[in-house]
């Protein structure tokens, strides 16, 4: 087997090792081949994308007491962009020693597009004294492995006078301990401000309201009905489905729906070949300039740029 073929085949074994772990935060980067191992590695990554999604919620999870392992990955940069500190969750994700990371440049650390988007990005945010914005980036790690991440970037003035600074900052999540999945057994109070009534949901109204989850989940393409047509077809009443819902995955069911179909665009769009007109037909986005807008407000640049 070509030595390029064996390198892949072990970033295959390596990622199949992270996930093992419960780290579902890597992927592989697609190739232009178009064999067996690189059908392989699409797969990899879309199968990968949607566990992480189940065990974490995209965030909408009301996981106050849940056990999560978070990992923090923060690089403090020069102006131009030398790496001067990063943090031990950064070195963990890198698999790395402090000393391997602090004085590359950052663009040593991003792929292609993302080190054009962040030569493009930063030299407008460097002009200004203070300055903040999100950059969707992808880091390449030693083994391989893709990290795609929002970043929060900032840019400051230090207090001693040394000049401009730049902090980049984003959470991993892994596993940790399994989540639960049984129903509680007893029921739960939901409240909305203090002033609202409030609102019981017995162990049946929390399945009715997972049932509703996924069949968001599973019908990106399709409409939603009201609340109230909805509420109805599941045997509820709206305001009960409605608050319900909103203690469950902490966000309303129609926000649920966007980001979800967003979530699921971005995957397509990173993990397959399909054109973005089908790509948003298939995720229930009635126009491309629709999509496209949606997608801009929420990951910082359009489609055809993430596609690069």
């Amino acid at each position: 087997m070509p030595d390029q073929d064996d390198f892949r085949i072990k970033r295959i074994q390596r990622m199949l090792l992270e996930m093992a772990r419960g780290n579902f935060f890597y992927s592989l980067e697609p190739t232009d081949k178009k064999d067996s191992v690189a059908s392989l590695v699409v797969m990899l990554n879309m199968v990968n994308e949607e566990i992480m999604a189940s065990f974490i919620h995209q965030g909408f999870a009301n996981a106050h007491n849940t056990p999560q392992c978070i990992i923090q990955l923060s690089i403090l940069l020069d102006p131009k962009g030398t790496i001067e500190m990063v943090s031990n969750g950064t070195c963990s994700l890198f698999s790395a020693l402090p000393n391997e990371i602090i004085g590359k440049r950052i663009t040593d650390l991003l792929t292609e597009a993302s080190q054009k988007l962040w030569v493009k990005k930063m030299a407008k945010h460097l002009k200004r004294e203070r300055s903040e914005t999100v950059l969707f980036l992808e880091f390449m790690t030693k083994n391989g492995l893709l990290l795609g991440k929002d970043c929060h970037i900032s840019v400051f003035q230090t207090l001693d006078g040394s000049g401009q600074k730049i902090l980049l900052d984003t959470v991993f999540f892994s596993k940790g301990e399994p989540f639960g999945t049984g129903l509680p057994k007893k029921s739960i109070k939901v409240t909305k401000g203090i002033k609202e009534p409030k609102v019981t949901l017995t162990p049946e109204d929390i399945q009715m309201i997972r049932d509703v989850h996924d069949m968001i989940i599973n019908h990106l393409d399709k409409d939603l009905p009201s609340l109230k047509d909805l509420a109805l077809q599941m045997g509820t009443n709206e305001y009960k489905l409605k608050y319900g819902f909103k203690q469950l995955y902490g966000t309303t069911v129609f926000r649920f729906l966007t980001h979800e179909r967003l979530r699921k665009t971005k995957t397509l769009i990173q993990h397959s070949h399909l054109s973005l007109k089908e790509i948003a037909h298939m995720t229930g986005f009635k126009s491309a300039a629709h999509f496209s807008r949606a997608f801009r407000d929420k990951y910082g640049q359009s489609p055809s740029e993430l596609r690069g």
